[in-house]
């Protein structure tokens, strides 16, 4: 499945960028990440960590200074998890502090690009819909003195009900969004954007809780080609 989708993507991308003034992309940085979290079950709080993200797109002009930008991209979404757990003095208390999601996410940008002397300013947004290829989690054991004893990693397993541990999270694979851009084309052919990643979908199956991601994020990029150019 995996080779497949790999096999797609890159036909896909060869395919759309032999047509005249379509151009190919790359770009990659760091996104700080979170989830949005609400409901009445037992699900910890949470807090926002430091990830990446890496991907390619296309170009494809639509009117004067208007373009259409699909891609795809590999991103590391998640958060950090507070949890609460009351036990007997001396006693050890374990539970889940960090939740990674690996998603491969296929965005669809329209831009709107304003010529300056040194490239070009950019502002846009989209849908995207995403799938989560991998999912880990850290397991911390702490003292009553919150003193770190233990930690470990499991894999989250998208089968079970619930997936992640001491709570009764129940992760799906499924995201889906809208992402809001800004940034400039250098003539360099460098790009420097900031995105920010607006999740609109219920990641987590059990109905009484309800967790929905967050992102914003800094990238660097290099156009292969110029439409222009």
């Amino acid at each position: 499945m995996k080779i497949f989708t790999l096999l797609f993507v890159t036909f896909f991308f060869v395919t759309i960028t032999s047509h005249a003034q379509v151009s190919l992309g790359i770009r990659g940085g760091y996104i700080n990440t979170g989830l949005e979290s609400s409901g009445n079950g037992f699900a910890p709080a949470t807090k926002r960590i430091n990830s990446w993200r890496v991907g390619l797109y296309t170009n494809i002009p639509l009117f004067k200074n208007g373009y259409l930008q699909p891609g795809v991209s590999y991103i590391e979404k998640g958060a950090g998890l507070n949890y609460a757990v009351s036990h007997p003095l001396n006693l050890f208390a374990s539970g889940t502090t960090k939740l990674k999601l690996k998603y491969l996410e296929l965005p669809v940008h329209l831009v709107y690009k304003v010529p300056v002397g040194f490239g070009k300013l950019l502002v846009g947004a989209g849908p995207y819909a995403a799938y989560c290829v991998r999912g880990d989690y850290s397991v911390s054991a702490y003292t009553t003195e919150t003193k770190l004893v233990q930690s470990g990693s499991k894999q989250v397993d998208f089968k079970a009900s619930p997936n992640i541990f001491g709570t009764n999270i129940d992760l799906q694979r499924w995201d889906a969004g809208l992402n809001f851009i800004a940034g400039v084309e250098l003539n360099c052919c460098l790009t420097l954007s900031g995105q920010y990643g607006y999740g609109m979908v219920d990641i987590d199956r059990a109905q009484d809780n309800d967790y929905k991601n967050r992102y914003w994020g800094i990238s660097l990029g290099f156009f292969f080609d110029r439409e222009d150019w």
